[in-house]
């Protein structure tokens, strides 16, 4: 059963879920109270106001910015080729007050969604994002997830949930469904003939169900599209676990560890601890 908010697929659709995130993410900056900056989130080494420095840096990364040149060895929260440049960004916009950061961002995503928005721009026009080249709608996809993750890190250090229902929850959630099967079979190494089967609770609502057969002697996961039992009635077990979208979407971003993750289980608790294990998604 797919997600009951629509992920974004196409160009716009991003575009307009990117615009949206974006501001989420100003309100929370406009709206922080004394000593909220300061605050530590679950990203290693980075404050509330690292994290939207970093935001910002990123922005300005994939809108071509040069890689500034700042020596960052010595943080051990670095572990990295990418956490190095991702945190050579950061430095050089650290000392920025958050007055600063909050019109930088204003005004990169202001000339970016014209961009995205003008008639000559593609969704297949090609892209260097982060992660390496890409088409506008891959680097839009990994924007927009990443975006709306940095937003409940702030959103969870100051203690104030929200968005939970957005397009930008809908992406991550689609993307987290994406990767089940990998998870299961390869990763968490479930053994053919079982399934497992995800239950988000909500506020973005879905079921991804994976049954896991063995072909030419590797394990494969096969999706089961509506997780219903018709579809995995003989499975040799199967084990359900259920947690909120909160739950899951920190969990794949691996920012919660999987003991700190609340869930239930119907099934094989070593397999949905295992299953939880491998569903981290963020790079």
């Amino acid at each position: 059963m797919p997600p009951n908010t629509t992920a974004p697929q196409d160009l716009p659709e991003l575009t307009t879920a990117y615009s949206h995130t974006v501001q989420a993410i100003v309100d929370l900056g406009h709206s922080l109270r004394e000593g909220d900056e300061e605050r530590e989130t679950d990203c290693p080494g980075w404050s509330v106001k690292d994290q939207f420095a970093h935001v910002v840096s990123l922005e300005a990364w994939v809108q071509g910015e040069d890689l500034p040149d700042i020596d960052v060895s010595g943080r051990a929260h670095v572990r990295s080729g990418l956490g190095a440049v991702v945190e050579k960004y950061l430095e050089s916009r650290r000392d920025r007050s958050l007055e600063e950061l909050l019109e930088e961002l204003d005004s990169l995503s202001t000339a970016w969604i014209a961009h995205l928005e003008a008639e000559t721009t593609s969704a297949n026009d090609p892209a260097l994002g982060p992660y390496g080249p890409t088409t506008l709608l891959g680097l839009m996809q990994s924007r927009v997830f990443d975006l709306w993750v940095h937003e409940q890190d702030i959103r969870e250090a100051i203690g104030r949930p929200g968005n939970l229902d957005s397009p930008g929850a809908a992406l991550t959630v689609h993307s987290l469904f994406a990767a089940l099967p990998k998870a299961v079979a390869r990763t968490a190494r479930v053994t053919p003939g079982d399934a497992v089967i995800l239950d988000l609770t909500g506020p973005v609502v879905g079921r991804a169900g994976v049954r896991v057969e063995e072909r030419d002697g590797k394990p494969h996961g096969i999706p089961l599209f509506s997780g219903g039992t018709q579809e995995h009635e003989d499975a040799a077990v199967t084990t359900t676990i259920t947690l909120s979208t909160q739950a899951a979407t920190r969990r794949a971003a691996g920012r919660v560890a999987t003991a700190d993750t609340h869930y239930t289980v119907v099934g094989d608790e070593d397999v949905a601890r295992r299953v939880l294990d491998a569903l981290v998604i963020a790079p």
